[in-house]
């Protein structure tokens, strides 16, 4: 993609690294599912550690209903720096990938997730190439500070997706 008016082409994807990790942070931060259910396939035993030290093993027998909490997962300190911030950098070396699950995992994995990364990534790319995006300036939020902007325009609501509560967003087209 050499100017503003190509479109990408699929051999072009792999050259667009920064725009997958933000892709994949926005994921991370925003899950578009929440939970996953699974069925062990197999008697087990999962084992929980908790922040003095302790563990303790649960049994889970076979044909048990087991929900993966994606955002809990997601947001685990022990897994990711800073799980609150947006660090799209974390996705351009190693990272956690059995703690980075908005796909799910294993044999029941979406089988639609190569086609959702090259798309969305291909979309944002050409969204952000042709447009400046800014937060709409409102008058009764003036005043407020950084952190009240984010919290106000990462607002969402949970449902069976995550849904935003408002994306209060001004596309200028770029010359």
């Amino acid at each position: 993609m050499s100017s503003l008016n190509e479109l990408p082409a699929y051999e072009d994807m792999s050259r667009f690294t920064r725009s997958l990790a933000v892709f994949y942070e926005t994921l991370r931060l925003f899950p578009p599912v929440t939970n996953i259910p699974k069925v062990s396939a197999e008697d087990t035993t999962l084992t929980v550690g908790n922040v003095n030290g302790g563990k303790t093993t649960f049994p889970i027998p076979s044909g048990t209903e087991i929900d993966l909490h994606v955002a809990g997962l997601h947001y685990n300190p022990r897994y990711w720096k800073e799980p609150h911030k947006f660090m799209p950098e974390r996705f351009l070396g190693n990272w956690p990938k059995d703690a980075f699950i908005p796909f799910s995992q294993g044999a029941h994995a979406c089988l639609g997730r190569r086609f959702s990364e090259t798309e969305g990534t291909a979309v944002m790319t050409m969204l952000v190439s042709r447009y400046k995006i800014e937060v709409k300036e409102e008058p009764e939020f003036a005043g407020e500070t950084f952190e009240e902007r984010y919290a106000r325009i990462t607002a969402f609501d949970q449902g069976l997706s995550t849904t935003p509560v408002r994306v209060p967003l001004v596309f200028t087209k770029r010359r």
